[in-house]
């Protein structure tokens, strides 16, 4: 079926169905970042793949939103599609959610499939809608009436994560959960996300994109546990360790009739951002529902001593592969061809040479010239280009290694810098030293750092979009919650053990654009008379770039700090170097 095909059997069930508009947004059950071809809903109605993007269908309409991110790739692909481009954030363009307000009648009716949108979402939409009494339907998934050849459930084969590299066994993840249900009165969890459940479970897997997870549900009570799963993924070996430790094993789609027969009165705690609209539905309307962040996504972003001690021998493995890629890419034959995606396979080839990497942790970002000013670009056939002996190149990547997860971001000049660049580059490196050096007062909220890493962006009237940094799960999904850096008021605590990002940024539009990302631990700092402080250890070695720094803008104090920090990379990571690569590092940390 071609594009139009598709369009006009969807409109078909939606007359069927009475159905005024489709809303196909880009999601799974679990509210996963990446979403396995099962799930792709809205890529294959459209033909745009891009990973963010919502589809609505009207009798007369077919619109996609998508984000700065992705409108030259959108652009693209949706030409003959029959579905227009709104650029969602441009100041003309209304939220998809609104544009439907504006547009629909009374009694009309929006379908959205309930499997694939989250309870919170599903109330504000409802809302929201229901003030021009626009009906919401999340009982029907039209799509899938239509989808000729649907990818399958994904199938690979979980597997048992050691506690080597975990710190702690299943058995104690899951009385920490228990412990922590019981503070809130809960007496069953419900389980979506599966990060969480990878984490509580130590189980890995490859069921998604980049991300080692199985695709399951867990039901946690407080005195069993239920995991939801398809059979074939789990082994008798692997069965008859989880059945030692207490882990019930039921087929996938079983949670829903797990949920109908949860005894009356019940507290049930689940997170309404994770728990789909259709799971929510489930749960015996009889049980009193506590709907939070549930607790092992809590304990799971706090990272204990041998996870830790894994991430400091992982900046070492990682920072000698970017660093190899780093000398590669400056000193290589000008006549040798690299564009954005052979660099990307290149630096792949050398993470994959370190001990214990598995996979990217993410889609690398190779960004030459004005591709860097989108701050997430994606090198695609339709768009790579060459790497020139001249202007700006932005990488940001990451590696999944059983002894955990990296996010490096680095921006480096091909040639001689402009003043300007020079002085961005200066500026965006300020912010981020800031954050390094920050020392905060325990109970202190990632909104409360992020000023740091603008304020002297803010100074030149420039500024960023992003968040300055996320957190970063361990051996698991590379943006990790509850806590981030960030101008969002997100009220949850940085605490000692959190992993996170440190990456501001600037972005000059079709010119260039700079990112600085380092990835920090939370640690305790000191304790005085005003309470206890906490402070930031450096998990990430590679070098910044001396060439574009401008030392006059620089305080004695940030000086002192990069040339300690250069003196650090060198003695880390030159040992593990060629001869002909240490010495061209150690030019690349001098100190200034």
């Amino acid at each position: 079926m071609n594009s139009y095909e598709k369009l006009a059997a969807v409109r078909q069930m939606m007359a069927a169905e009475q159905i005024a508009a489709l809303v196909v947004p880009s999601a799974d059950p679990h509210q996963s970042e990446y979403v396995t071809g099962h799930w792709q809903a809205r890529a294959w109605l459209t033909g745009f793949n891009g990973s963010a993007g919502i589809a609505v269908v009207t009798a007369d309409k077919a619109i996609l939103w998508t984000d700065f991110r992705y409108w030259i790739q959108a652009g693209t692909q949706l030409q003959g599609s029959g579905f227009a481009l709104f650029k969602s954030g441009e100041p003309d363009i209304p939220e998809f959610h609104d544009w439907i307000f504006e547009n629909l009648s009374q009694n009309d009716v929006v379908a959205i499939d309930g499997q694939v949108i989250s309870r919170n979402q599903e109330k504000k939409f409802r809302d929201m809608w229901d003030r021009r009494k626009i009906r919401l339907r999340t009982d029907l998934d039209l799509v899938s009436r239509v989808w000729e050849n649907r990818p399958p459930m994904p199938a690979t084969k979980a597997w048992d994560f050691s506690t080597r590299f975990a710190g702690q066994t299943r058995v104690e993840k899951i009385q920490k959960i228990r412990d922590a249900m019981g503070a809130s009165a809960a007496q069953w969890y419900v389980m979506t996300g599966l990060e969480d459940i990878a984490w509580t479970f130590n189980l890995r897997g490859s069921d998604a994109p980049n991300n080692p997870v199985n695709i399951a549900f867990a039901l946690m009570g407080l005195e069993h546990v239920q995991l939801f799963i398809h059979p074939d993924k789990v082994d008798k070996n692997l069965a008859a360790v989880l059945a030692a430790d207490g882990v019930r094993l039921s087929a996938y789609k079983d949670i829903f009739s797990a949920l109908e027969k949860l005894p009356e009165n019940a507290f049930v705690l689940l997170d309404p951002d994770m728990v789909s609209a259709a799971v929510f539905s489930a749960v015996n309307a009889a049980c009193r529902i506590i709907e939070k962040t549930g607790p092992a996504t809590k304990l799971k972003a706090v990272k204990n001593a041998v996870q830790i001690q894994h991430l400091r021998d992982t900046a070492v493995k990682d920072g000698v592969a970017v660093t190899r890629f780093l000398h590669w890419i400056a000193t290589r034959d000008p006549k040798e061809t690299v564009s954005e995606i052979s660099a990307e396979e290149k630096l792949f080839d050398l993470r994959s040479r370190q001990t214990d990497f598995m996979e990217n942790s993410f889609d690398p970002i190779m960004a030459y010239g004005p591709h860097s000013a989108m701050c997430h670009y994606r090198a695609t056939k339709e768009t790579d280009v060459q790497v020139q002996n001249t202007g700006m190149f932005l990488t940001d990547s990451g590696g999944n290694y059983l002894t955990g997860t990296t996010d490096i971001t680095r921006t480096i000049c091909l040639g001689s810098p402009s003043s300007q660049q020079i002085q961005d580059y200066t500026l965006v490196l300020k912010g981020h030293i800031a954050v390094a050096e920050a020392c905060f007062p325990k109970g202190t909220k990632g909104f409360q750092i992020d000023t740091l890493a603008r304020q002297f962006l803010w100074q030149q009237g420039m500024n960023f979009g992003h968040g300055t940094g996320h957190g970063v799960g361990f051996f698991l999904c590379v943006h990790e919650g509850p806590a981030r850096i960030s101008p969002h008021p997100v009220d949850v605590a940085l605490e000692p053990g959190m992993l996170l990002t440190n990456e501001p940024g600037v972005y000059r539009e079709e010119a260039y654009g700079i990112r600085l990302e380092n990835m920090v631990l939370v640690t305790k700092s000191e304790n005085t008379a005003f309470g206890d402080f906490l402070a930031f250890e450096n998990l990430t070695w590679c070098h910044f770039e001396r060439d574009l720094v401008n030392t006059a803008l620089l305080t004695p104090s940030e000086r002192k700090w990069l040339n300690q920090y250069h003196q650090q990379v060198f003695d880390i990571l030159s040992p593990h170097l060629t001869p002909e690569t240490a010495s061209w590092l150690g030019s690349k940390t001098a100190p200034l």
